[in-house]
C-alpha cells in the first residue's frame, strides 16, 4: 500500500512494458470484433515528471527520456512514442491506463484496477474523459477474477504488480493456473523484477508448466543479472502471444539497448511458437 510508481514512471522498464502492450492491442486491433483490455496494477495513469518524487529518481531520464524530441521514422516504436510525445514535451508522462485508452476504439473496453484508496481516486480522475473505461477499487488478483472472461471473449490482462510483498512471486505461480482455467485464449502480460534474490527461474518454469501456448518471454537488464542489491532488469512473459508481436520486439532490441544504455536483452519461448 506504501508503493507509488511516479518514482519509476517512465524508466527503462515502462518503456519495454508499454512499447509491449502497444504492439499486443496493435494486433488485436486488426480484427474487427471488440476486446477488453483489463489493467490490474492501473497506478494513476499520469505522472508529472517534474514532480518532487520524479525527480529525486530521475529514472525516466534514463528511459523515456532518452527518446525525448527525437525524430524516428515510422515504425513500431513510433506506434507507441506518437501517444506520449506531447506528454512528454509537457513534463508528463502517461502510463499503462492512458496509454491503453488511447488505442481503443469505439467498441472496445477498459477495466483498470487500482487498490491504493488515494490512488483510485487520482486514476479515476484522470480516466474521466475516456470512453468505455471503468476504474475499480480492489486487490489485482481479485479483480482478475472478477472479470476473466469478459464478454468479449477477447482481450488481454496486464499484470504488473508492485512486488513489495515478499512472496509475490509464489502468488502469481498460484494464481497462473486460476488464469489459464478462467480465460485460456486470453492474452497475458506479465511484468516482473530482476533482483538477485527474487526466484525469477521458478516464475518461468511455472509458466512453462501451465502450458499455454506460445509464451514467450523477454528480459532487459541495466546491471549483472547477479548484482546483488540493485535492481538489475525487469522481465515480460506473454502468455498466448499474438502472431508477430515477438518477431517485432525483437526487431526493436538494438534501437532500445543503444538508447537506454542497456547491457542486454534476452528472449526465449517458454512452449513452443
Amino acid at each position: 500500500m506504501n508503493y507509488r510508481h511516479i518514482y519509476h514512471a517512465g524508466n527503462f522498464a515502462d518503456v519495454m512494458k508499454h512499447l509491449t502492450l502497444c504492439l499486443v492491442l496493435d494486433y488485436l486491433k486488426k480484427k474487427d470484433t471488440p476486446f477488453c483490455v483489463l489493467d490490474a496494477h492501473g497506478g494513476i495513469g499520469f505522472y508529472n515528471l517534474q514532480s518532487i518524487e520524479a525527480e529525486k529518481t530521475g529514472e525516466w531520464k534514463d528511459g523515456i527520456g532518452r527518446f525525448e524530441n527525437m525524430s524516428l521514422e515510422e515504425g513500431d516504436f513510433n506506434l507507441y512514442y506518437n501517444l506520449i510525445k506531447d506528454d512528454l514535451r509537457q513534463g508528463f508522462y502517461a502510463g499503462s491506463p492512458v496509454i491503453a485508452a488511447r488505442m481503443l476504439r469505439d467498441q472496445d473496453r477498459l477495466i483498470v484496477n487500482e487498490l491504493h484508496p488515494d490512488d483510485v481516486q487520482t486514476l479515476t480522475a484522470n480516466m474521466a474523459s475516456f470512453k468505455g473505461v471503468r476504474c475499480t477499487n480492489l486487490d489485482a488478483y481479485e479483480c482478475i477474477r472478477a472479470h476473466i472472461p469478459p464478454a468479449e471473449k477477447r482481450g488481454v490482462v496486464l499484470i504488473d504488480p508492485p512486488f513489495e510483498k515478499t512472496d509475490e512471486f509464489a502468488t502469481l505461480t498460484r494464481q497462473m493456473s486460476e488464469w489459464e482455467k478462467r480465460f485460456e485464449k486470453g492474452v497475458y502480460i506479465l511484468w516482473y523484477p530482476i533482483k538477485e534474490h527474487l526466484a525469477v527461474d521458478g516464475l518461468k518454469q511455472a509458466a512453462r508448466q501451465l502450458g499455454l501456448p506460445r509464451t514467450w518471454c523477454f528480459e532487459t537488464l541495466i546491471h549483472p543479472r547477479r548484482q546483488i542489491g540493485t535492481l538489475n532488469g525487469c522481465g515480460v512473459i506473454i502468455f498466448n502471444a499474438p502472431f508477430t508481436v515477438p518477431e517485432r520486439v525483437e526487431s526493436l532490441a538494438p534501437l532500445l539497448r543503444e538508447k537506454m544504455g542497456l547491457s542486454g536483452i534476452e528472449f526465449e519461448w517458454l512452449t513452443p511458437a
